[in-house]
């Protein structure tokens, strides 16, 4: 059985559970790891887990290199001045991978794209830990159906907005200050969130 704390011998007990959680989250996504699960593949009690990472959130934020929880960001815009700001949003998708890569020579969005094109099973975990860590668009009455469609778009336009930015580098969008990218791009974020959208199947453009 597993013992709590720091085994004999072992200097980054860490950079296993790291590891341990990285291979679990490969093979069997993110809904069906567990703390438990990647405590035995890093033989360590899960106790020691928690020690390390606050829940399985976090742990896979650090496997994925990602630099801030989109749950954090998204309270942060919802809970501003004013309430829900597409621009705000946009802007702090932005800052949180030019912080983490100031003086490198390309973003972490540039690693995470990559990770996830040259696997399928880590684009299903991220798709997986996308639709646990984001709450709901629109209004709070609002069907499922069109909650999840609001969230796919918001997420098409953030996700092709880093494609454009960082990996395609396609200007003036590559070198334009974060701010006039978020006022470029805000109100169409804002009118997936709060807009009327079409039925589907229906004629018309979002």
């Amino acid at each position: 059985m597993a013992r709590p704390g720091r085994r004999p011998g072992k200097a980054d007990t860490r950079a296993e559970i790291v590891a341990a959680a990285r291979a679990a989250f490969a093979e069997l996504g993110y809904e069906r790891a567990s703390i438990r699960g990647i405590a035995r593949r890093a033989s360590v009690d899960p106790a020691l887990v928690h020690h390390y990472f606050a829940d399985k959130s976090e742990l896979y934020i650090e496997t994925m290199h990602l630099p801030i929880d989109p749950h954090q960001v998204q309270a942060e815009v919802v809970e501003g001045a004013g309430g829900f700001s597409g621009e705000r949003l946009v802007e702090r998708f932005l800052a949180q991978w030019e912080m983490q890569s100031a003086g490198a020579d390309s973003t972490s969005f540039v690693t995470l794209a990559q990770a996830v094109t040259a696997s399928p099973q880590t684009a299903d975990a991220m798709r997986e830990f996308l639709s646990d860590r984001l709450g709901t668009h629109g209004s709070a009455g609002e069907d499922p159906v069109t909650q999840s469609r609001r969230r796919a778009l918001v997420s098409s336009q953030l996700l092709g907005l880093g494609w454009v930015r960082y990996v395609m580098r396609v200007e003036p969008i590559a070198t334009a200050d974060r701010a006039d990218v978020a006022r470029w791009v805000g109100p169409t974020i804002d009118r997936y969130v709060n807009g009327q959208l079409p039925p589907e199947g229906a004629p018309g453009h979002l």
